[in-house]
Parts: C-alpha cells; sequence; structure tokens
C-alpha cells in the first residue's frame, strides 16, 4: 500500500499537493527561523523571536494546506456512488 495509493490516477493531485505541503513544511520553518535570527541579533533572547517566526510559518502553511483542500471542488463525486465529503446531504 504507502505511497502506490497516491500515485494512482485519480490520487495523484492529492499527492503533489501533499508533496508540496510536506515540502514547505520542512524548508520554510527552517529559513524563517534563520533570517529571525538575524534580523533579532541584537535583542537579548534572539532565539525566542526566531522560534516564534518558526512557529508562525508552520502554522501559516498547515492553514494555507487545509484552506486548499477546503475549496476543492466537490462536484467530482460519481453520480452513481454515495456522496463523500462536503456533499453529503441530510435526509432526516
Amino acid at each position: 500500500m504507502g505511497f502506490s495509493v497516491l500515485l494512482t490516477p485519480e490520487n495523484r493531485d492529492t499527492g503533489r499537493k501533499l508533496g508540496i505541503a510536506t515540502a514547505l513544511m520542512f524548508t520554510l520553518p527552517f529559513i524563517a527561523f534563520y533570517i529571525m535570527m538575524e534580523i533579532c541579533k541584537e535583542k537579548k533572547n534572539p532565539e525566542n523571536w526566531a522560534g516564534a517566526a518558526a512557529i508562525v510559518t508552520t502554522n501559516l502553511i498547515v492553514a494555507g494546506y487545509c484552506y486548499i483542500a477546503y475549496i476543492e471542488d466537490i462536484d467530482d463525486n460519481d453520480e452513481d456512488g454515495p456522496r463523500q465529503g462536503a456533499a453529503k446531504q441530510r435526509v432526516d
């Protein structure tokens, strides 16, 4: 199972989005940390500011990934199959 599920044609778009988000989660917080270390090097505890910048960066990446997942087209559901996700409708 594993990664082969993400490589199937119907899941390739989701796998690409996940790969991009993973790459951003690995690189951008480190970049933000070291940039803030240089900006705040005259302050008393620059590590605190740099850590906060890395945390904010991480949260922005997660929020962006959630937003992209939220705005995906819900009309792609199969007409013959059950509705999934946001396309479900209550019948009670």
